[in-house]
């Protein structure tokens, strides 16, 4: 016998709402998409929704974060080179381009967008600070970090780039290394993601 709804631990509930709610942010970005129709997909009233979520960048952080904490979580118990890790974690936010220009563009009118870029920017930092570690002089990693990552944060909210972020990014990481040149091959859903050759800094 189905369980009532408020039967079903609130944690479900919300799980089972973001899972509708991301569906309608991927589908129709930040603003086609509605509170009202996120609850007729749930099959809740649209109201219930507030219970859950203060609103509608409320309820857009919620999704994002919760796609964060995935990728955050997998690439952190992947083994391997710490710029493998920057590429693999660049790939999976690059399948989900579509909601990143709705960051940038609520960001700094919601605090809980801005949270999530703040999040994400950490965590990308940390990355790429790990991936120019042997390339870099120590008085220049943080310089070098903030420039991937600044390369990475204008790619994504470009709604039409002209060429994927990753094959940016790696230009700019092999401009890091000049003792040995990076090759590169296509994997990772075809973006191009290099195999490193790892130099050590004297």
């Amino acid at each position: 016998m189905p369980r009532n709804r408020q039967e079903v631990p609130r944690e479900e509930r919300i799980d089972a709402l973001l899972t509708v709610a991301e569906e309608q942010f991927l589908a129709r970005g930040f603003a086609g998409t509605s509170i009202a129709e996120i609850a007729r997909s749930a099959g809740i009233e649209p109201g219930s929704v507030y219970w859950y979520f203060r609103s509608k960048d409320h309820a857009f952080a919620a999704v994002l974060n919760r796609l964060l904490d995935v990728e955050v979580d997998r690439i952190a118990a992947l083994p391997g080179d710490p710029a493998a890790k920057l590429f693999l974690a660049l790939d999976s936010v690059e399948r989900r381009r579509t909601l990143h220009p709705c960051v940038a563009e609520r960001a700094p009118h919601a605090a809980p967008a801005m949270e999530y870029h703040e999040r994400l920017h950490d965590w990308l930092h940390g990355l790429a600070l790990a991936a120019v570690h042997d390339f870099v002089p120590e008085p220049d990693r943080e310089l070098a970090a903030d420039a991937v990552v600044a390369t990475i944060e204008g790619g994504l909210a470009n709604p039409a780039p002209s060429r994927p972020t990753s094959h940016l990014v790696h230009f700019l990481l092999s401009a890091f290394c000049t003792d040995t040149p990076i090759p590169a091959k296509p994997e990772f859903h075809g973006w191009m993601t290099p195999l490193f050759a790892r130099p050590r800094l004297g």
